[in-house]
């Protein structure tokens, strides 16, 4: 199969008032590549699948590649596919990203001063465009939620909602930004945190709005660990053409995988929780896709 970058299905989502979903698969785990695939393939939807830097560490860019092609062609895959590094930190993983096959890359330069967020930006721009990937930037900085989940040992109690007011991006910011570094997707920071949460309310959609009618670069939402259904809709009208979701999962495949290690029958066969955590996190997709408003987008 051939992977697309994400410039086509963005644009079209954010003329068309909807958003493309983006998968992170954690670090190639299969039941989460196999169930994005699936669920794009069934409600029809264009499909940005995503690896964390700090997850691919353990497979690599190049298994993460390989493995999604295997998927494609064992299960006929048609719709639009992009693969994309999520938070690369520096100029050097998007090089990487993009040497072994991944069609759009985010540098994430929000951390740093605006002037080094440019110049990286700017720099990977530079090697995306001599193999025909996208950049995706981020201006205003999506935090972590506290305390970090992962610094904590066993299951950890998920947080009602963040425990602390979250960033926002100003349009003045991120339109000197874009006229900068004409990046191919901007992420910005209207209220949410990444994380997983039982609720995040704080989403200023007014501000997404502005934005989007502000720059005409697609927008980005991170940090949608907790946001409603109904919100996701809301982000995807407001002008959100691709919408992240990562942490959510990782956290569902551990937590079920747990539950079922106790619940069902499996015989000490790992590939028999695997299959039913696949499957059930395939209908939380498909519930995303729905609320996203990507269903039936797909151009195959």
């Amino acid at each position: 199969m051939q992977f697309v970058n994400a410039g086509p299905m963005v644009r079209a989502a954010k003329a068309g008032g909807y958003a493309v979903p983006a998968f992170n698969s954690n670090g190639a785990t299969y039941a989460l590549t196999r169930a994005a695939l699936e669920s794009a393939q069934e409600m029809a939807s264009p499909l940005i699948l995503q690896v964390y830097q700090p997850n691919i560490v353990y497979r690599g860019f190049p298994f993460f590649v390989a493995q999604t092609q295997a998927l494609c062609a064992d299960l006929g895959i048609t719709v639009p596919v992009c693969l994309q590094v999520d938070h690369g930190k520096s100029v050097a993983v998007c090089r990487e990203a993009l040497a072994a096959g991944l069609t759009s890359v985010m540098i994430d330069g929000s951390h740093e001063p605006f002037e080094t967020n440019v110049a990286w930006s700017r720099d990977v721009l530079a090697l995306a465009r001599e193999c025909g990937g996208t950049v995706e930037a981020e201006i205003g900085y999506v935090a972590g939620n506290e305390p970090k989940a992962e610094s904590q040992i066993g299951r950890v109690p998920v947080p009602e909602c963040p425990s602390f007011v979250p960033g926002r991006t100003t349009v003045s910011e991120a339109m000197e930004f874009v006229q900068a570094a004409p990046v191919d997707l901007l992420a910005v920071a209207v209220g949410t945190i990444h994380g997983v949460y039982e609720h995040q309310t704080d989403i200023d959609f007014g501000l997404v709005a502005e934005l989007n009618a502000a720059v005409d670069v697609p927008l980005v939402q991170h940090g949608t660990g907790g946001v409603s259904l109904e919100d996701l809709a809301r982000l995807a009208k407001a002008g959100m053409a691709k919408i992240n979701f990562g942490e959510p999962f990782r956290y569902t495949y551990v937590r079920r995988f747990g539950e079922h290690i106790d619940g069902m029958e499996h015989l000490w066969h790992a590939w028999r929780i695997d299959e039913a955590l696949k499957d059930e996190l395939k209908q939380d997709m498909v519930e995303l896709i729905e609320a996203l408003g990507s269903a039936g987008k797909a151009q195959s």
